[in-house]
């Protein structure tokens, strides 16, 4: 016959003041976590989001621009959001545009979006462009660069440094250094 075998009181006592220091010490609030920016530096007010996707509509209710990207950093007190894996496209008909880079980031109060790292833009189905760094402004459908460039159009190809290109009128300058070859 088995024999059940009881803890011994001093045994029992320590376990039931463990369990009384654990209840007493548990958060009567939930605790706010630190939120941690890129720098690993902990500021109050900044939020971070994954699988970010951000609608703009015209006037009328249609879609104009669509961002997507796989991560997105607010900053408050800088009023600018930082994304990684950035895609922004716009929908206006004969406006189209869409840009891709490795990161990017939004200044809120004007708008206005820089990406930078492996930029690849195509304005029209048959004409991109590739460089390091663009600015672009929903507001005028303005892009532009300061850095090495390289224009696609078909088989033809021009590299220079700085790009202007206007997504309205579809007008893409290469601002110096321009050198290209044309395939007739």
């Amino acid at each position: 016959m088995l024999r059940l075998r009881l803890p011994s009181l001093g045994f029992t006592v320590l376990v039931l003041i463990l369990a009384g220091l654990v209840w007493w010490s548990w958060p009567q609030r939930p605790l706010s976590l630190p939120q941690i920016d890129w720098q690993g530096e902990i500021h109050k007010g900044d939020q971070a989001a994954e699988d970010v996707v951000m609608r703009q509509y015209d006037a009328a209710g249609k879609l104009d621009l669509l961002a997507t990207a796989r991560t997105a950093y607010h900053e408050p007190h800088r009023d600018q959001t930082i994304l990684s894996d950035v895609e922004v496209k716009r929908f206006r008909p004969g406006q189209e545009l869409n840009l891709r880079a490795d990161q990017g980031k939004v200044l809120g109060s004007s708008h206005l979006i820089t990406l930078w790292g492996n930029v690849i833009g195509t304005l029209k189905p048959d004409t991109r462009f590739l460089t390091a760094k663009v600015h672009y402004d929903p507001q005028t459908g303005i892009i532009n660069t300061d850095d090495a460039v390289r224009l696609e159009r078909g088989q033809d190809w021009m590299t220079g440094h700085g790009l202007w290109a206007s997504v309205k009128t579809e007008e893409v300058n290469i601002l110096q250094n321009v050198h290209g070859v044309y395939a007739p």
